[in-house]
């Protein structure tokens, strides 16, 4: 039997991963097991688990397939706001419409926040999760004491509950939208609008 080369495991690996990204979203993350995803992918067991040890590592392959590098680019963004309140109203209502944009990305939003029913304690996958969760506040922290800085939010408020309030209602628009039986909220609609009831109400121009 030849020998599988690299190119050959790449391309098994993002069959996997396309595999459980369907199978996430059509059946749901808790009642997917590692072997539905390999007879979707075509591959032996032995394959899969070459791969991935669980259906964590599943999840975590997919995070960083998908959504590490936009992840990443807003971070960074949120970390190099200057103050202006224009400037980052409008970085906000850029960055959500990119993501509603990126396929990958939604579905990886998807599964994280309507897919992973329940989370062991103290899981890797948790850990995992948690940290990423930890560095957007952070970077909502950031923009939040360069936007008090300027005098553009309320010196009564702190950056760290600035950035929490804001994160979850962020968080909360973005897991309406999803919920396949929502009927009240459609971000590629009126996103701007619901964002404009949080952020006019904080930020001063």
């Amino acid at each position: 039997m030849a020998r599988k080369t690299k190119a050959d495991a790449q391309k098994t690996l993002n069959e996997l991963l396309d595999s459980a990204a369907w199978l996430f979203q059509s059946k749901g993350v808790n009642h997917t097991t590692l072997n539905h995803i390999a007879s979707h992918a075509g591959v032996t067991r032995g394959a899969l688990y070459w791969h991935f040890a669980n259906k964590d590592a599943v999840i975590m392959a997919l995070w960083e397939r998908d959504a590490a590098g936009p992840h990443t680019q807003i971070i960074d963004t949120l970390c190099n706001v200057t103050g202006d309140p224009a400037e980052f109203k409008q970085l906000i209502k850029t960055e959500l419409g990119a993501t509603l944009n990126n396929t990958a990305l939604m579905q990886a939003l998807r599964m994280i926040l309507l897919g992973v029913e329940r989370l062991e304690n103290d899981s890797e996958l948790q850990s995992f999760l948690a940290e990423r969760h930890q560095q957007m506040r952070d970077a909502f922290k950031q923009a939040f004491v360069a936007l008090q800085a300027a005098g553009k939010v309320p010196n009564r408020n702190r950056p760290e509950a600035l950035a929490t309030s804001f994160w979850a209602y962020l968080k909360g628009l973005m897991q309406l939208h999803l919920e396949p039986y929502n009927q009240d909220v459609d971000l590629l609609k009126d996103g701007d609008e619901l964002l404009n009831i949080w952020l006019d109400a904080v930020i001063s121009d």
